[in-house]
């Protein structure tokens, strides 16, 4: 309780800020249990009626801490919107137990129950609805009529207090409404109060929506400069309202359908009457929600007079509802809240099929496409003065995190091609049609509207020629219009609007790439091969981009093509062009994209690429020396390395020009004394370096590799980035030796046990290790997963050291596994962990064949515990899932592990009376089936060893692996689990413990 009275008597806007977000973590937590009133407390500070806020007034402002309390109430409703339905997770069982998700006997009361849960924590928080309502109105008349609570006769200080006051009122209402959850309009008791809202809240978006020119209120019209503040206010305002419809129309469609005929034409006339100046003197933020208010009402299925037949009670989806906790009849499922007969859901279908008449939606279609597709004047300027900037701008406005009005403009037309796709297509051919022809190929002008014609192609590319449709003839376009756009030789002075036409024409290629004949692929290539040495930046970074892409458009697996060959025979000069354009490049993020460039031509040629080897090592080093402390730069050269080693093979490792760059890179990028280098690139370093130690020969790079030695060791002490460093350690013991892990024995074996500590450990719910069956508790969906990777990685660690060098594996491995094993009798492990721990536990039994008596050795129990994970063991190794069964690769790996498990079972038996006793018939019913199955598959030792060294990487155009191949190939071929055969271990296990078959 002690939170709210120092925010609402803290000075300090930062401080202020930190103690919110506290009390919005607080309400994740505590509301309702622990503080039911949490929401009305702070309600009672916004609204000036509750002690605190008395006492905070008087003695920082009134109308400061009431803002601030509003602010407050909205991250405390918008965390308790968002809290996910928890499904606690069950105690108990063993690893084989079925994950409970999969057990539809309980999943709808599972999910049923915490769906129940948090509707009860929603609904609480619903209680304050009335009362936001009433301030919203409130407030909002007060802040359009210039009025408010004086305060020493301060009138403007009162009005933009109500302002502030209008906007969190309203942004609160946008939290709360998702959580109402109004199932039945006509049955539920809430639905006037929020049909009220509605209406309340369009009439505040009429009386605040003019723009630019509003009419300043008599009360406020003598204070200076107050008629821009006044429009700014105003449009605050218009935004919230316009936010808070969109989450109307999305939660609750039928209350918001009556009020659609007033809200949508009032925000599409401006759009489609504004000249496009007063649209772009418009604030950025209004333009996206105008636009976003449109493609929400689109995209409501009961707006659509077409899909109204999808909105009967028969097609809804009644497991979804059962699985909710929904019963039949509790939903919209009865005739008399049929959306059908609404009269304004009917109302609002007729104002959507207005929009979509024939004449509205071709102005609409103009307008996106003239008035916000359109390049402005500024980023013509941006384009002459500072041309990595605009490309950057441009490829940012690719992403769909980025949020401008070209791109919400840009959603809004891809909606309304989704709603009627043919018109739409139609119209935006004959629009570029009627722009190409009408206006003069020297109209610099012109050609702006032609450039923005083709942005609106590009973005459709998937309606144009997807879907089973081909709407557009790509090759004919190509020919008649880009290839003489892209053939152009532009320079430094030729107008911005040429050259941004040509930077268009290259996008344009990129995302219809797959409509490319395979003649038109190689003229294609060429010529945007040629414009990454453009005069243009813009233009040359764009082909740079896009030939990343055309040359990794048809590599696939060990499939030649005749494009892959178009690609290959233009790479060199792509290449030259790639790396000239890097040297002009000055940007991190430019830099990346030609560094990307080189990788995917790298990937494409492989092999090919050996003669220019050495002249992409000494570009590579001019590079390497202009990084300095680039983050981004040091990853793009360790990708490209990465590709050029997987692609070369040892060719490249041993090539002098490349060493000069490889070994001086993983130095310094796997040097976990400088800060934060562990956090950047350590990660990127170790699979460089794990690339390397693979494709490496020892007769020519064990000394180097050696040397490397003294590094790795630091960071396995240090604990880093495990599921690589073990691989890296692993893989270097392999081709090198013992000698390799012996130093590091102590560190590894407390290592192990620690990574598998989510397994072995009792961990409270919200530790950060704690994992049970398929539920990772954690701080956070990467923090689990994480944990999890690192667990996998240190039981295939232990595996293959064991694997390895039996003796000193089963030393340093034995403490972690026998602890995995020990609580396998009363514990649900998670599934992507189980094979992985019978995998190792198999090989360390194998080894050592007492290993279950010894493990359970104290436990009275220990009868029951040794069946126990002989069965889950048996269980887990036989359920073959359905998919495995399909493929032979797949077969193999699951008759291998089988295999395995089966040898190391029969080999313990033998040596472990206890063992025989207790599970030993079950382990003789299991090698009869695995007998039976090794006779079907019919498998050589040259089979498994293939299966068992891993689906290796097998596309066109990769050289030769080093000498780790063929060692491992060595060892799984003398790997008794291997090559023992499986009858011949029953017999010895059917003599020894005297059974009959």
């Amino acid at each position: 309780n002690q939170l709210p009275v120092r925010l609402f008597r803290e000075v300090n806007a930062t401080i202020a800020l930190h103690l919110q977000l506290s009390l919005s973590d607080v309400a994740l937590f505590d509301f309702p249990k622990v503080w039911p009133s949490l929401l009305e407390d702070l309600f009672g500070v916004a609204s000036g009626q509750s002690e605190l806020s008395l006492s905070s007034n008087r003695q920082y402002g009134c109308q400061t801490m009431r803002i601030r309390a509003i602010k407050t109430l909205r991250l405390c409703l918008q965390t308790i919107r968002q809290r996910k339905v928890i499904v606690p997770k069950q105690r108990g069982g063993g690893a084989g137990n079925n994950n409970p998700m999969m057990n539809m006997r309980n999943l709808g009361s599972m999910i049923g129950k915490a769906a129940e849960q948090r509707k009860q924590v929603h609904s609480r928080a619903c209680s304050i609805f009335g009362p936001l309502a009433e301030g919203m109105v409130q407030h909002a008349q007060s802040a359009v009529g210039g009025g408010g609570t004086m305060n020493d006769g301060d009138v403007r200080s009162a009005w933009l207090a109500e302002a502030f006051l209008a906007v969190g009122y309203i942004k609160c209402l946008t939290e709360l409404l998702p959580m109402m959850e109004i199932e039945n309009i006509y049955a539920d008791p809430r639905t006037p109060s929020v049909r009220s809202m509605m209406e309340s809240l369009v009439q505040i978006c009429d009386a605040v929506k003019a723009y630019p020119s509003v009419s300043v209120p008599p009360t406020l019209a003598n204070i200076p400069s107050i008629h821009e503040e006044y429009s700014l206010r105003m449009d605050k305002i218009y935004r919230a309202t316009l936010r808070c419809c969109m989450c109307s129309i999305q939660s609750q469609p039928q209350l918001f359908a009556p009020n659609i005929s007033r809200v949508l034409p009032s925000v599409v006339e401006p759009m489609l009457t504004l000249d496009a100046n007063v649209l772009h003197s418009m604030p950025e933020k209004r333009l996206m929600n105008m636009t976003g208010l449109i493609t929400t009402v689109l995209s409501i299925a009961m707006y659509d007079e077409k899909r109204k037949d999808s909105l009967l009670a028969g097609n809804k989806n009644a497991v979804l509802g059962m699985l909710l906790g929904k019963k039949r009849g509790s939903n919209n499922d009865g005739p008399a809240n049929n959306p059908n007969d609404d009269r304004g859901v009917m109302e609002a279908r007729n104002t959507v099929t207005a929009l979509l008449t024939e004449g509205t939606i071709e102005r609409i279609i103009e307008t996106l496409v003239g008035k916000f597709l359109r390049l402005y004047s500024e980023e013509i300027e941006e384009w002459n003065d500072d041309p990595e900037g605009r490309y950057e701008t441009d490829l940012a406005e690719k992403s769909s995190m980025e949020k401008s009005p070209r791109h919400c403009a840009g959603a809004l037309l891809l909606q309304l091609m989704d709603r009627e796709t043919d018109r739409v297509a139609q119209t935006l051919l004959e629009l570029t049609q009627r722009v190409y022809q009408q206006l003069p190929p020297d109209d610099v002008n012109g050609m702006l509207s032609r450039e923005a014609c083709y942005r609106a192609l590009e973005l459709c590319h998937s309606a144009m020629v997807g879907r089973g449709q081909n709407r557009l003839n790509f090759s004919e376009w190509f020919h008649s219009e880009l290839l003489p756009i892209l053939q152009a030789d532009l320079g430094e002075d030729s107008p911005a609007q040429m050259r941004a036409m040509q930077a268009r024409a290259v996008q344009v290629v990129q995302a219809y790439s797959t409509s490319l004949k395979t003649a038109d692929f190689s003229f294609a290539f060429q010529t945007i091969a040629r414009l990454m040495a453009a005069p243009d930046l813009v233009t040359a970074f764009c082909a740079a981009r896009c030939i990343n892409h055309l040359a990794l458009l048809h590599v696939k697996g060990t499939e030649e093509s005749a494009q892959l060959e178009s690609v290959r025979e233009h790479s060199v000069f792509a290449l030259g062009n790639t790396f000239a354009l890097a040297n002009r490049a000055e940007s991190e993020e430019c830099l990346s994209v030609t560094l990307m460039c080189v990788s995917a031509l790298v990937e494409a040629n492989g092999l090919y690429l050996e003669p220019v080897i050495q002249a992409i090592a000494e570009q590579l080093l001019s590079l390497w020396e202009r990084a300095r402390d680039s983050v981004p730069i040091h990853s793009c050269l360790l990708s490209v390395l990465n590709h050029l080693i997987m692609k070369m093979g040892y060719a490249t490792i041993e090539n002098q020009h490349v060493q000069t760059v490889l070994f001086p890179l993983l130095d310094y990028c796997t040097d976990i004394s400088v800060t934060n280098r562990a956090e950047t690139l350590l990660e990127d370093g170790l699979r460089l370096w794990l690339v390397t130690v693979v494709s490496s020969r020892v007769a020519t790079m064990g000394p180097k590799l050696t040397n490397m030695l003294p590094r790795l060791e630091a960071i396995i002490r240090s604990g880093l980035e495990p599921d690589l460093s073990l691989k890296v350690l692993q893989f270097n013991a392999l081709l090198l030796g013992p000698q390799v892990i012996e130093p590091l024995a102590p560190t590894l074996r407390d290592m192990l046990v620690s990574l598998t500590r989510c397994i072995h450990s009792e961990q409270k719910a919200g530790d950060d290790t704690s994992m049970d069956g398929d539920n990772i508790i954690s701080g956070g969906t990467d923090r689990g997963v994480t944990t999890m990777r690192n667990a996998t990685a240190a039981l295939s660690f232990g595996h293959g050291l064991m694997q390895m060098f039996p003796d000193l594996g089963l030393s340093i491995s034995s403490p972690a596994i026998a602890k995995v094993v020990a609580v396998i009798p009363g514990k649900a492990i998670a599934s992507p962990l189980v094979a992985p721990v019978f995998n190792c536990f198999g090989r360390m039994l194998w080894i050592s064949p007492n290993a279950l008596d010894e493990i359970f050795a104290n436990d009275p129990n220990i009868d029951e515990k040794i069946a126990s994970v002989v069965s889950t063991w048996i269980s887990v190794v036989t359920s073959v899932p359905a998919n495995i069964m399909t493929s032979s690769q797949a077969q193999k790996i699951s008759f291998i592990n089988q295999k395995k498990a089966c040898l190391s079972l029969c080999s313990a038996v033998c040596r472990s009376p206890r063992l025989a006793r207790v599970a030993g018939k079950e382990i003789q019913n299991f090698s009869g089936q695995m007998i039976a199955f090794e006779l079907t598959l019919k498998l050589d030792l040259d089979a498994l060893v293939e299966a068992a060294s891993g689906t290796t990487r097998k596309v066109v155009g990769d050289g030769p692996l080093g000498d780790l191949a063929t060692q491992n190939a060595e060892m799984l071929k003398s790997d008794p689990l291997l090559t023992i055969s499986l009858r011949e271990a029953s017999l010895r296990m059917n003599a020894a413990t005297q059974f009959d078959m």
